[in-house]
């Protein structure tokens, strides 16, 4: 009988070693007490009204939530590579990762003004106020770029695929620290596969996969559009083609709801994306998919497999709302477990 091309695809992931190297951070939820006219307390130094934080809740954000993904998917090991700061969200970061079954070995702690990269929500009435964010000043030394280079050498030894991750300009990736990361790219060429996943800097990176969105591919190509502007399937296809042809490795761009093109051997090919009743958040479906893709490739999966799979664990992801959530091979089985070759 032939089997599950789901089972087959997870028995893969299970043996794929992944590190996640990039900008480790926290979601920070701090639910604040409406004010009552005529029932606020004053501060006595200030005589301005106090804010009460009823509840708080921190989950994984950025790399952190890649990895936490990573290690849902059930890879065989997962390491972490980056920086925090020497304050409580960095032991509290440290926690998150140990709790989510990541090895936190390669996480460093940043020079003594470096801060953990926070994202701060208040919420009042369960409606989102403006952000708070810490690390946003962020600078990185010579000795940390040392530092932080040495550890991903490491941890890609060991490693069947690491993604590199960028998502705050004042992170752990700045232009003369992705030079260093090329560096170990080539080292670790054939051996290694590394796919990079990055907001603002990805034209800079050599060697790599590129998992990307449609805006960002384009905007690598020099032909930026506005934030949120719509990209139709051609003009996705033809970024894929593009920068895959540039680059000479595989390119994955994702289209949300409508799936992926992948470019690679110099073919483009759309992969839809799976249909989705009721509601959906789509929060953290890009960091499901890049996981998904490298736990594939790890294990030696091919591209399209690669593809597929991470559309089936975004699937899964987008339907847990208000939440930045994870896929495990048990809800991918429960959802999608008669999918064949």
């Amino acid at each position: 009988m032939m089997a599950h091309w789901l089972d087959e695809t997870l028995s893969r992931v299970c043996l794929s070693r992944v590190a996640v190297f990039g900008d480790f951070c926290l979601d920070a939820y701090w639910e604040i007490d409406a004010l009552v006219e005529g029932e606020e307390e004053l501060s006595v130094e200030t005589a301005l009204a106090v804010r009460r934080v009823r509840r708080q809740r921190y989950s994984l954000g950025g790399a952190g939530n890649v990895a936490a993904n990573v290690s849902a998917l059930g890879c065989g090991a997962v390491w972490a590579v980056g920086l925090v700061g020497a304050d409580p969200f960095g032991g509290l970061l440290r926690q998150l990762l140990a709790e989510a079954g990541v090895d936190t070995a390669g996480m460093l702690t940043g020079p003594a003004d470096w801060q953990t990269g926070v994202f701060g929500k208040p919420l009042i009435g369960g409606v989102e106020q403006n952000r708070m964010d810490f690390g946003g000043f962020n600078e990185m030394s010579e000795e940390a770029m040392g530092r932080l280079a040495a550890a991903l050498d490491e941890a890609a030894g060991g490693s069947d695929a690491v993604i590199l991750n960028q998502q705050v300009p004042a992170g752990v990736s700045s232009p003369a620290m992705i030079e260093r990361i090329n560096r170990v790219v080539e080292r670790y060429a054939g051996r290694c596969v590394f796919i990079a996943d990055s907001r603002h800097f990805g034209e800079l990176y050599r060697g790599v996969v590129f998992k990307t969105n449609a805006n960002e591919a384009l905007r690598m190509l020099g032909r930026p559009r506005a934030v949120g502007e719509r990209v139709d399937a051609r003009e996705a296809a033809d970024a894929a083609g593009a920068l895959h042809a540039r680059t000479g490795c595989a390119v994955f761009v994702t289209r949300g709801e409508a799936g992926m093109v992948v470019a690679d051997g110099g073919a483009v090919r759309e992969v839809p994306g799976v249909a989705i009743s009721g509601p959906v958040d789509p929060v953290g479906a890009g960091d499901t998919a890049v996981s998904a893709i490298a736990a594939v490739l790890g294990g030696g999966g091919d591209v399209l497999t690669a593809a597929k799979f991470a559309n089936l664990a975004a699937a899964v992801t987008v339907r847990k709302l208000h939440t930045t959530g994870t896929a495990s091979p048990a809800e991918l089985r429960a959802e999608f477990g008669d999918t064949r070759r």
